[in-house]
């Protein structure tokens, strides 16, 4: 199967989807070429993925010269799908390929929210994104609450094009892999619990809501010993989160660390986890976390509370520092316990997120969506 595929913002979620879903056996017939932006993608795709599987083709920054390159790609290409990842890739394509045969597919990666669509401006974004929406064969949402959200905000798409696929990892490397010790990289002693934060320094992910946790924590002495957090990577908000920790007496409890490439190690290498989402599309942290046999709290918005249901992790209200806070302090005052019981979850969570899954179940979407077009 020849699949041309685009993505404008192919990093974070985007390039973990890649790399999970297109070097699984499923997709061994497929060639895939990528237009998109190619700031050391194809690098990573060359890396991770089976030689040849993902060709990237620069992207043009012009948007109207973007459309015309994936018009000029679909009409000249023996392509059988088109498969765009992300809304606004998905809109530029779908309007790419008005009048041509070839079916599209849409993979979201984000969440709609109501802000997005508020006042004159947003009402009438609103009107033209779901007049677009409306014209994509199909939909890949990767959770029920996807799904959920993209209807919720346009219920004139039909039901039956939004196919709800639950994502999934590589969750026997997050099973296997050993720990390394966080603790010694940072300086800190072993006395003292570390929380770490794997999410970007990005309004959704909430990381002042595990600041102010922290801040909770330490200015009621609920504890003999403040817990210290440790972030990973660069890019985002993170100048403006550390400056406002910073402002609140806080920076000597976080240390940060540059991005690692043993996400597994790292997971193992804390106390516990903590992921005080705003939404997440699908909370594949939690999918790592929960198959490393880690514990985690989270937060139970969308997206996120579908991964962590069922699974022994406490769920926060979204936002809510305090609570957050007494969450954390539970896994720590217990921590042997529930260590015990996050292992004892484990098997379950490698079974239940297992990238066979999902990667089977979005081929056999190709394979539906390229029968119909015949």
């Amino acid at each position: 199967m020849n699949v041309l595929m685009t993505a404008l913002q192919p990093d974070g979620g985007i390039r973990t989807f890649f790399r999970y879903i297109y070097g699984h056996p499923a997709f061994d017939d497929c060639v895939f070429t990528l237009v998109a932006p190619d700031e050391g993608l194809s690098g990573y795709l060359s890396e991770h993925l089976p030689p040849g599987r993902i060709e990237v083709i620069p992207a043009s920054d012009s948007k109207a010269v973007y459309i015309k390159q994936l018009r000029n790609y679909t009409k000249s290409g023996s392509f059988d799908l088109v498969h765009s990842h992300g809304f606004s890739a998905g809109l530029l394509l779908q309007a790419a390929i008005t009048g041509l045969k070839t079916p599209h597919l849409m993979t979201g990666h984000d969440m709609f929210t109501t802000p997005l669509f508020s006042g004159f401006e947003g009402q009438l974004k609103r009107l033209v994104i779901g007049l677009i929406l409306r014209k994509i064969p199909a939909i890949h949402a990767v959770t029920v609450d996807a799904k959920n959200n993209i209807l919720e905000f346009f219920p004139s798409i039909p039901e039956a094009r939004v196919h709800p696929i639950l994502h999934g990892i590589d969750t026997k490397t997050f099973q296997r892999k050993n720990g390394y010790d966080v603790r010694a990289d940072i300086g800190l002693s072993s006395n003292i619990p570390l929380i770490g934060f794997f999410g970007r320094f990005m309004s959704p992910k909430g990381f002042k809501v595990l600041v102010d946790a922290i801040d909770h924590i330490n200015k009621r002495s609920i504890t003999e010993l403040t817990p210290h957090v440790v972030t990973f990577g660069w890019g985002g908000f993170i100048r403006e989160d550390y400056a406002y920790l910073e402002a609140l007496g806080l920076k000597d409890y976080f240390h940060q660390m540059p991005q690692t490439n043993n996400m597994a190690g790292a997971l193992k290498g804390v106390d516990v986890v903590a992921m005080p989402s705003r939404w997440e599309a699908c909370g594949l942290l939690a999918m790592e976390a929960l198959s490393a046999g880690v514990p985690i709290v989270g937060s139970n918005c969308i997206g996120l509370r579908e991964v962590l249901d069922g699974s022994p992790a406490q769920q926060v209200p979204v936002g809510n520092a305090p609570a957050l806070a007494d969450a954390l302090l539970a896994e720590i005052k217990n921590l042997d316990e529930r260590r015990e019981a996050f292992r004892a979850y484990q098997a379950e969570a490698v079974e239940r997120f297992a990238i066979d899954h999902p990667a089977r179940a979005l081929a056999e979407l190709y394979r539906q969506l390229c029968t119909k077009a015949l």
